[in-house]
């Protein structure tokens, strides 16, 4: 016999299917989904200030205008031509596009760096023009919440540290958000349908991919970490050929653009920014903010546009370092401890290198019944407030408590004028005047110190091996000190 309550979960649901079932724009199919077209507007509205704050914006309008204008482009010859689009070229080295629900489509400086021409521009910014036309993130979050999901993002110790941190917000949850390998498919067709529409030749997006499969097979960190469910490059350098050999019409010229694309990259940042934050010699260098602090022995340190964070190798302590809103530390400590969840146990005022500093050691329960020990100090530098959490079990507070602290007791200004000038690697584009090896085109271009490449690196984001032979009069990319 079927239960009431079954009777009428089964009932909620035959309802939710009739006011939930729409017409995917590119399948014309009708399929089940909860999220309505107005939802992914307001997701990607409220996810797009989180993004930027989080990676930060490249400081180029013209290069964000010509991005811009692509993408715009891209959208007119797509299934949803009327729909209003945002793309953004964010300041972050990792090779990376991605989407939201509602139109909003980013490209990180890290992946310009390492495409070749438009036309291969055009089929990344068409790929995720493809996500959002055929709804995968609406269909990913239906998914999600059929099965009880929500959207969240795992902190390295739980909710807690989530919370302190500040990137509990929708626009990294929506990050998590991966597509199936279905869907990495079917961007892929849409990326080479939109910029054959457009009058481009698709291949260089499959070169593009050449360059994903050397970077994954030993980038160091330059991919996202979600590109591990994404379908193999070498398989996706194939089928993106097939389908370009499909779309393309006979006796129709399609174009690469890649003169016009490299001399837009002159000048644009590669590699991290240290300008933005560096670590060297046991410490954490910030050149613009003009401070310093200490990074303990054999601890991993992830540099953010918003935060730093700080780990053991095993995550069982971590340091949480970022700006706060309030004007003094005594006002930052009180609004901190004023937080449901977090109690009180000490608080001492203190006076360092940079200033006056206040310090509140808390304990915060987590949901799994675990109690975590919280060692805070907000410390006053410069006209402005930072925050220094450090985070490890309660049990486990005697044992780091004196590496928490001396984080934060090492918080000092910036004062080595080698350290204050230090400025990022950026890209000069070059002409050939011979027919030569790689290798000897830029012999004369040594690489910056600090640029954090080396010659197949630089082979690499050139789409070249070391010992290919370039021909005269071709353009370069090689690197320089700005």
């Amino acid at each position: 016999m079927t239960s009431f309550k079954t009777t009428s979960a089964l009932a909620l649901f035959a309802l939710l299917a009739l006011q939930g079932c729409v017409t995917n724009p590119v399948t014309g199919q009708r399929e089940f989904t909860l999220v309505s077209k107005s939802q992914e507007k307001e997701l990607g509205k409220e996810a797009d200030p989180e993004i930027v704050a989080q990676y930060g914006a490249v400081d180029d309008p013209a290069l964000q205008a010509y991005v811009d204008g692509i993408g715009r482009r891209l959208v007119g010859v797509s299934h949803t031509p009327e729909e209003q689009f945002t793309f953004r070229l964010l300041d972050d080295p990792i090779v990376n596009a991605f989407a939201l629900p509602g139109g909003y489509c980013y490209v990180t400086r890290g992946i310009l760096a390492h495409l070749n021409s438009e036309a291969a521009l055009v089929g990344v910014l068409g790929h995720e023009v493809g996500h959002v036309t055929a709804r995968h993130g609406a269909n990913r979050m239906t998914n999600q919440m059929l099965l009880g999901g929500v959207l969240g993002i795992a902190s390295q110790l739980g909710e807690t540290a989530e919370a302190l941190s500040g990137v509990a917000g929708a626009g990294l949850g929506l990050l998590l958000l991966k597509y199936s390998r279905d869907d990495e498919r079917q961007s892929d067709s849409l990326g080479v349908e939109y910029g054959t529409a457009l009058g481009y030749d698709t291949r260089d997006m499959a070169e593009f991919f050449k360059t994903l499969e050397k970077l994954s097979g030993g980038g160091g960190g330059l991919l996202p970490s979600f590109t591990s469910t994404h379908p193999d490059p070498g398989e996706r350098y194939t089928t993106i050929r097939e389908l370009t050999a499909k779309t393309q019409q006979p006796g129709q010229d399609y174009v690469t653009k890649r003169d016009d694309y490299l001399r837009r990259l002159e000048g644009l940042v590669f590699g991290p920014d240290p300008r933005q934050g560096f670590a060297e010699n046991g410490f954490f260098n910030h050149p613009d903010m003009r401070f310093r602090f200490p990074v303990p022995a054999g601890w991993l340190l992830a540099n953010g546009r918003a935060r730093v964070t700080l780990a053991t190798e095993k995550q069982d302590a971590a340091v949480i370092f970022q700006l706060a809103k309030e004007r003094t530390a005594q006002a930052a400590a009180d609004a901190f401890v004023a937080d449901e969840g977090i109690v009180e146990q000490e608080r001492a005022a203190l006076t360092l290198p940079g200033g006056p500093a206040v310090r509140v050691v808390t304990q915060v329960k987590q949901q799994d019944g675990t109690t975590l020990g919280v060692v805070s100090t907000f410390a006053e530098l410069g006209g402005k407030v930072f925050t220094f959490h450090g985070l490890c079990a309660w049990s486990a507070l005697a044992t780091f408590r004196p590496t928490l602290e001396s984080v934060a007791d090492g918080f000092q200004p910036l004062t080595d004028p080698a350290l204050l000038a230090v400025e990022p690697a950026v890209l000069k584009i070059v002409q050939t005047k011979r027919a030569a090896p790689f290798r000897d085109q830029v012999a004369d271009y040594p690489i910056p110190a600090r640029a954090q490449a080396d010659l197949e690196r630089l082979a690499l984001i050139n789409g070249v091996e070391v010992d290919a032979t370039v021909p005269a009069g071709q353009l370069l990319k090689v690197l320089t000190s700005r």
